[in-house]
């Protein structure tokens, strides 16, 4: 993986680079008398990126001898660290030349011969550097083993490749296997004192693929009470977690055990991923000991000792899966390569194929990969037979299939090789969300800003381009109108990357099982499975550029010793305290902070000195308030916070009100009386607590953050002027706000939503949203451009603004109060995909869908909606939905008018019925409408499910 190096430095250069050449750091370079010296590296540094750009399409296509790549890795390793020392030296560069005047007073006459000092050493570095190539003659033996002319046309078409715009591809790797099936089935169904199934082998074999589809299995799961999947979280320190999941999917009473329950009745358990005799006993304290009961529990594992510990050392009931037959294998290749099982090779094209195939040794992870780098090729026996060929000849020896995903590795152009390592740094089976990915990934600066589109919409096209390689799986089934925003690396994968990410990305995992410092330099540091107060070795943190805490943070970590920390990303830290955050305004260079779904209530003053930071994601936290200084911070770019936007907000709404009422105020009734019989707010109680529980303040002068793109979920209180003055955020794309709805705040608003031409998403949360219909006399609220609109409160009817919205893709509502005039407005949408109505969103007994109406909608959900009593779909309506889900509408009809004309749904996919009470005559109706489909859909209504035929 030579051009892994190569990739890591580029990616280094171009930050240095972009550092070393701006009008402030010449003026400072003048300053501290290094002009010179930062003119020599800026000069020298370009002529390296030239030298690695070659380097780059050299190493992806093996070009080269190898003792000549061994030199090359050499220098390209030297390169790295003095690149990374460069960066270093001119991130502190950076931040003193902002502030030139510091500079020729006092302590900064000290900073300023240290730094000059430090530049004028770098210089002499980089000629030795140059000298000791010279020496060995490394240039000009990478000239002469460089790319021929063909493959340099490969590299330089691969650079220009991100630009097309990628989509998802369909990740499914479920391949027809129905002897596996077959015998998985008797296993299960087998009675027995043994009631453990373990399946194993080695990963990437689609062990869980092929437990899934009996998961699914119709006739299976008629004979369950119900049913769970566990994926085992690592590190797994207790049984707790597992019971937990266990308890809410299979519907356990609090005051019932997990074991009890599954003695007692007859459930399917699935265990995903045991990777340890440890981890199985921890696991089996949940479960009843082997003896006679109806319940079972399947287990998928990578290790042949641990299935017979979970079988109980029963033979018979360990399951090998074995490679995929030489049919199976093709069809999934043409799957991959050309999204169709079934394409007919051409003879050439088939020759080819076969060869690349024998190779794989009918691993499905193998094949879906080196698949999913001939999807991005050119189609042509000569382009296989070049991949082929530099796949490497010990493969036609070496059994170890690794070695194909890591020829997909080398086979990426070199922006994605950084971004793709960096997923090394979460652990196994962890769900990775596309925001915190993108915004790191932008705060490390992975992703240089192009000319033609914003640094965050040239991320997802990395992102989405990663899942098109099969690099990285989409953690939920990726739908073709939707954006997968979830991810998650393969364990066989995370494997083979996570060395190669620890020699060439200086990561180093500081856990329970490894607390030695190392010997390199640690750029970026992962603290997992540690106990707080537990003493950590002595490591060197003046280099470290990123820090994430999976688990407990240990005590006094966060300290200015990270001087050049880019990002902190405590998101899900267990036992965080305020007070752990008392260094955070000596961390100058800090460009993300992420406190999602901690403990932390109140953020340090001293947060104002960082004046760098780009992200700043409080979401699911307890802070309510925001430092006074945060409008100092203009790099400012998402500011997130408040409770996230879900269907059980209005559930945590009324929690909350319940047992915080302000000292019981009067007002705090009449005040609902006059919302709910005028549908608008003109009596507040006397403190909004309440409100701004879920939500941060506004803070004043909060337009000095003109760099804001995401603004939300923020306070506006009675009397702010914030409201009015959101408008001069003219690069918000998405905003979301709470607010305390007196008629002022709501035209103010109102005014500066018309006003926020790029807002692509709007979120907005009230007691009253009467306010939103005042504005249709504008005409210019909101953007017309939106793509997703998001409300929470009383509304009555859509504003007259609605219809204009063509672009709106993706609409939530809670509490709205809506009338079937507005769903017949909203189905009128014409690029409307999404639509969610939530808890008491609808006010009437019947929810029509009329014929014609809903075009394009992929995705319904209808929850929480005591009221309605039937749903009713015209022949015409929703001609392309693809999930239909209904839940917890007790009062629906338990009759075919409950849910009427599914039949007409000839794309659907799936329909939920659950948590409506028993409505055993609707069930067998919509069994009976869904089994005429072409392709049957599943249909889940809490322990069964109809799968495709």
């Amino acid at each position: 993986m030579e051009a892994t190096a190569v990739s890591l430095t580029r990616t280094v250069l171009d930050g240095v680079l972009g550092s070393a050449g701006t009008a402030m750091a010449d003026e400072a370079a003048l300053l501290l008398g290094v002009r010179r010296e930062v003119g020599f590296i800026r000069s020298e540094l370009q002529m390296m990126q030239s030298f690695l750009r070659v380097q780059s399409s050299a190493t992806r296509w093996g070009a080269g001898g190898g003792g000549c790549r061994d030199t090359v890795r050499t220098c390209v390793k030297q390169v790295r660290d003095l690149a990374c020392d460069l960066e270093d030296c001119l991130l502190d560069f950076t931040l003193h030349a902002s502030r030139s005047r510091w500079l020729r007073w006092g302590p900064g006459l000290v900073a300023r011969h240290r730094l000059a000092g430090r530049i004028r050493g770098l210089k002499a570095t980089v000629v030795e550097l140059n000298q000791r190539n010279k020496r060995y003659n490394v240039f000009a033996a990478a000239s002469h083993h460089g790319v021929t002319p063909g493959e340099e046309h490969h590299g330089h078409a691969d650079d220009d490749y991100p630009r097309a715009q990628l989509a998802p591809g369909n990740e499914r790797q479920d391949i027809e296997r129905a002897g596996e099936m077959d015998e998985l089935v008797r296993l299960v169904n087998k009675m027995g004192d043994a009631w453990v199934v373990s399946v194993w082998g080695m990963g990437g074999m689609g062990k869980s693929s092929l437990v899934r589809m009996l998961y699914n299995d119709m006739a299976l799961i008629d004979g369950f009470d119900g049913r769970a999947w566990v994926t085992v979280p690592h590190p797994l320190e207790s049984a707790d977690e597992v019971e937990r999941r266990l308890r809410k999917q299979l519907g356990v009473a609090p005051d019932r055990s997990v074991r009890a329950w599954l003695v007692e009745n007859r459930c399917l358990v699935v265990v995903d991923d045991v990777s340890s005799h440890e981890e199985w006993e921890l696991i089996s304290r949940c479960l009843p000991a082997n003896g006679p009961t109806g319940s079972r529990v399947v287990v998928t594992t990578r290790r042949d000792d641990v299935a017979r510990q979970c079988a109980g050392d029963v033979r018979e009931n360990v399951y090998e899966l074995k490679p995929l037959e030489d049919e199976e294998a093709r069809k999934l290749f043409c799957q991959k390569v050309y999204k169709d099982a079934g394409y007919k090779l051409m003879d050439d094209m088939m020759e080819q194929a076969s060869r690349i195939l024998e190779r794989c040794r009918g691993l499905p992870l193998a094949i879906a990969t080196i698949g999913g780098l001939l999807a991005n090729r050119p189609k042509t026996s000569r382009e296989w037979m070049d991949l082929r060929k530099h796949l490497g000849s010990e493969l036609e020896s070496d059994r170890d299939i690794k070695r194909v995903i890591t020829s997909s590795y080398d086979g990426l152009p070199y922006h994605l090789k950084c971004c793709f390592l960096y997923l090394s740094i979460f652990p196994e089976n962890h769900e990775i969300r596309l925001t915190r990915l993108l915004r790191r990934w932008i705060a490390e600066g992975y992703i240089t800003k192009p000319r033609d589109m914003s640094v965050e919409e040239l991320g997802r096209r990395y992102y989405n381009e990663l899942i098109s390689r099969s690099m990285i799986q989409p953690s939920e089934k990726a739908r073709a109108s939707m954006a997968v925003e979830r991810c998650r690396v393969h364990g066989v994968v995370l494997q083979i990357i996570l060395s190669q990410s620890i020699e060439e990305n200086q990561l180093f995992i500081m856990d329970k099982h490894c607390n030695e410092a190392p010997q390199s330099n640690i750029r970026h540091l992962v603290v997992t499975r540690w106990k707080k107060n537990e003493k950590m070795a002595s490591l060197n943190l003046s280099q470290v550029r990123s820090l994430t805490i999976f688990g407990r943070c240990p005590v006094s970590l966060i300290s200015s010793k990270l001087h050049l920390l880019r990002v902190l990303d405590l998101e899900d830290t267990l036992e965080l305290e305020n007070d752990d955050l008392k260094h955070i305004g000596e961390l100058h260079h800090l460009r993300y902070l992420g406190l999602r779904k901690t403990n932390i209530s109140s953020l340090p003053s001293s947060l104002e000195n960082l004046r760098f930071l780009e992200t700043l994601d409080v979401q699911d936290t307890k802070v309510t308030q925001l430092p006074f200084g945060i409008t100092k911070l203009e790099k400012l770019c998402h500011l997130v916070g408040g409770v996230n936007f879900a269907k059980d907000l209005a559930g945590k709404t009324k929690r909350n009100k319940e047992t915080g009422k302000c000292n019981g105020d009067p007002f705090e009734t009449f005040a609902d009386l006059v919302t709910g019989c005028y549908g608008y707010k003109q009596v507040e109680p006397s403190c909004s607590c309440c409100a701004c529980e879920f939500s941060v303040t506004a803070p004043e002068r909060i337009e000095k953050l003109r760099n804001l793109q995401v603004l939300g979920v923020v306070h506006i209180a009675r009397g702010s002027k914030v409201a009015r003055n959101l408008g001069e955020l003219t690069s918000l794309r998405r905003l979301g706000v709470e607010v305390d709805a007196t008629e002022e705040v709501g035209k103010d608003l109102c005014g500066s939503i018309s006003r926020l031409v790029r807002l692509e998403r709007l979120e907005v949360r009230s007691r009253s949203l009467e306010f939103l219909k005042e504005a249709e006399k504008a005409e210019e609220m909101p953007p017309k451009h939106l793509l997703s609109l998001r409300l929470c409160g009383r509304l009555g009817n859509l504003p007259g603004w609605m219809d204009r919205l063509n672009d709106l893709a993706k609409v939530k509502l809670i509490q709205t109060q809506l009338k079937q005039v507005d769903i017949e407005v909203m189905g009128k949408l014409r690029n409307l995909t999404l639509l969610a109505l939530w808890e008491e969103s609808f006010a009437e007994k019947t929810l029509c869908f009329g014929e014609g109406t809903f075009p394009k909608l992929k995705l319904l959900y209808i929850e929480g909606m005591e009221n309605i009593v039937t749903i009713q779909i015209k022949d015409g309506a929703l001609p392309v939905l693809e999930k239909l889900e209904v839940k917890k509408c007790v009062n629906l009809d338990d009759s075919k008018e409950g849910l009427s004309l599914v039949l007409v749904l000839q794309n659907l996919n799936e329909l939920v019925l659950t948590s409506c009470g028993d409505k055993p005559k609707l069930e067998k109706e919509l069994q009976k409408q869904i089994s005429g489909f072409k392709k049957r859909p599943k249909f889940i209504t809490g322990r069964s499910i109809v799968s495709r035929s």
